[in-house]
């Protein structure tokens, strides 16, 4: 009998479990901290979120280790990623029947495959839910309503922002959830023992936003660990066979693995703090006096005096302007341009950061730089990211003539930036190109035989051929670590030309991609760390994660008063991101008087 109870209570403790963790597969393949914010209210509401990175695919082991399922569309055709595929499709249609809970997050904009392939399978299901389609117009920035007396109780009455949505089609009222101008934005369904609910990537990572938003969706979250309550939602009806014919793109079949390949093992999100490192990170002086005020703009002779009065009635202490690629060359010309401009910058206390686009640098390398290669095998417009002659050639010329733009007058120069922007989206879907991949291989520590074969494998199943194997974890680091050394060596080289000079980076999503990971890794150090200047609220949490991969930053809050960000009710809470989270702010493009007042009262 005792043998009995206890494995009885083995079994009970098993079953919870497994009732309590939760898959995440992100076919983007996104860095966990960009997804730290999707996974917090699961979190909250008692799940243990686990995190497959590279091997976006189920597998038979899934449906016995997990009971609910998080499942994030792809970009595809429109951008790089992964893509559902018919092997997914087997186990989602067995995981509702095991009782299990799939949870959609279809991708806004892009992403017209995984959305096309997902109503698909829920009018397989019967489930009653449609993913609207873009031919009725782009996914619209809206505020979603929790419903009153819907099957999800206790989430709340107020609207909150719930990112860019298609809206949901829905065969019964009591399936939706959350709705916004009479459409559905959240909506769920019985399907046998087991529940699909469906949403917006962008609604599902929508906590950090507003404290209402957060609510709504630790109420989702706790709703789907209770069956009980589920009653009163529509169940599936007219289940109908599964048509894959007419996709935007072909949907491959990839039967599903018994378990995930060696190499890819999950990660639990929100990741655990690391112990606090001994490096303190040190500001500038003007940075921990007043914090980053930072004004980025494009750069022309005529409008500078326009921007530096506006940086003084705005009572900013950094201008960035962005370089055409014309000015940095170095002629008659543009000596006389850079004279003028630093002969004004000295007249003022400004910090200038002379600025360059990173997709500029990395399309016009030249004839000889070799073209990057994305997961597909095919060629994109921006050069291979570990071609030497691109670094040579492209980014190192770049970052010296911006650092001697001050020519007789260095000291107007406080440091160069570097806007990521674009260019983030190509490497993100790349790194396959023939210099990329001779790295990569060398990084997963196989015999010489096994490389040498590897080394063979044309573009097109390069990609494919590694997450199969597991390695794409270790693959991508190499990768990330060798542009990192590059990085590292030409900082010095430009520190010896002005040993002060600060290195700034402008993205308005976080950099996450391996080479503006390297990037950033190389060009910071705890003495000198890179100013980020992102549109990021969770600054202290990011940088806390980038320290634990050897990245030091001091990072600033883009703030966008044009989208009613200076609403009276939300000063409060943009201050205390803005300084306390971050260590200042930035602003981008316009620059009017009437702007500079409210900058100038915000500060106050």
């Amino acid at each position: 009998m005792r043998w009995l109870s206890l494995f009885l209570l083995g079994s009970v403790a098993a079953c919870q479990t497994e009732a309590r963790r939760l898959l995440v597969v992100d076919l983007t393949l996104a860095d966990p901290l960009t997804l730290e914010a999707t996974a917090a209210p699961w979190h909250a509401a008692g799940y243990r979120v686990e995190y497959r990175r590279f091997y976006p695919h189920l597998t038979r082991q899934d449906l016995s280790r997990y009971r609910t399922v998080l499942v994030l569309g792809g970009r595809e055709p429109e951008g790089l990623s992964d893509a559902l595929t018919i092997g997914d499709l087997a186990i989602l249609t067995e995981w509702v029947r095991r009782d299990g809970v799939v949870v959609l997050g279809y991708a806004d904009g892009d992403g017209a495959v995984d959305r096309w392939v997902m109503n698909q399978w829920l009018v397989a299901q019967g489930a009653g839910i449609a993913v609207g389609s873009e031919m009725r117009g782009p996914p619209q920035l809206l505020d979603a309503t929790p419903l009153p007396h819907s099957a999800l109780d206790n989430a709340g009455f107020a609207p909150f922002p719930a990112g860019r949505n298609f809206p949901l089609e829905i065969r019964d009222r009591s399936q939706a959830l959350a709705r916004a101008s009479g459409t559905a934005l959240v909506a769920a369904s019985r399907v046998h023992d087991g529940l699909i609910v469906v949403a917006s990537r962008s609604l599902l990572a929508s906590a950090d936003a507003d404290t209402r938003a957060r609510d709504f969706l630790v109420a989702l979250a706790r709703w789907t660990r209770r069956p009980a309550e589920w009653a009163s939602v529509g169940a599936s009806a007219r289940a109908a066979s599964l048509h894959l014919a007419n996709a935007p793109q072909r949907v491959a079949v990839h039967p599903p693995l018994l378990a995930p390949p060696a190499g890819s093992e999950p990660t639990v999100l929100p990741e655990p703090a690391a112990p606090r490192r001994a490096e303190t990170v040190q500001a500038p002086a003007w940075i921990g006096r007043q914090g980053m005020r930072v004004l980025w703009s494009r750069f022309t002779l005529y409008s500078l005096d326009s921007l530096l009065g506006f940086v003084d009635v705005a009572a900013l202490n950094a201008l960035a302007t962005t370089i055409p690629e014309a000015a940095l060359a170095d002629t008659l010309s543009t000596r006389n341009i850079w004279k003028i401009t630093g002969e004004r910058l000295q007249a003022t206390s400004i910090h200038w950061f002379p600025a360059v686009s990173l997709r500029a640098i990395a399309h016009g390398g030249g004839g000889d730089v070799a073209d990057e290669v994305n997961r597909h095998g095919a060629l994109t417009p921006i050069a291979c990211g570990l071609d030497s002659l691109f670094w040579r050639g492209s980014l190192r010329p770049a970052y010296r003539a911006l650092t001697k733009l001050g020519g007789a007058r260095p000291e107007v120069i406080a440091g160069v930036a570097l806007d990521l922007d674009s260019a983030m989206t190509y490497y993100r879907g790349s790194g396959f190109c023939d210099a990329d991949y001779r790295v990569g291989l060398a990084a997963l520590g196989l015999d010489s035989v096994e490389v040498a074969r590897l080394a063979t494998l044309p573009p097109v199943v390069r990609y494919d051929t590694l997450l199969e194997r597991g390695s794409l974890s270790r693959y991508y680091d190499g990768l990330e670590v060798a542009v990192a050394e590059r990085a590292t060596l030409l900082r010095g080289e430009l520190e010896r030309l002005h040993p002060d000079l600060r290195f700034a980076f402008r993205a308005t999503t976080v950099p996450a991609d391996w080479f503006s990971l390297g990037l950033l890794r190389g060009f910071s150090s705890p003495d000198a760390p890179v100013l980020l200047w992102l549109t990021e609220r969770r600054g202290r949490v990011l940088v806390q994660r980038y320290a634990e991969r050897d990245i030091f930053a001091l990072s600033a809050l883009g703030l966008e008063p044009q989208r009613s960000t200076f609403a009276p009710g939300e000063w409060s809470r943009l201050r205390y991101a803005t300084f306390s989270d971050h260590a200042g702010f930035w602003l981008d493009g316009a620059a009017t008087d009437s702007l500079g007042r409210v900058i100038r009262r915000f500060i106050k």
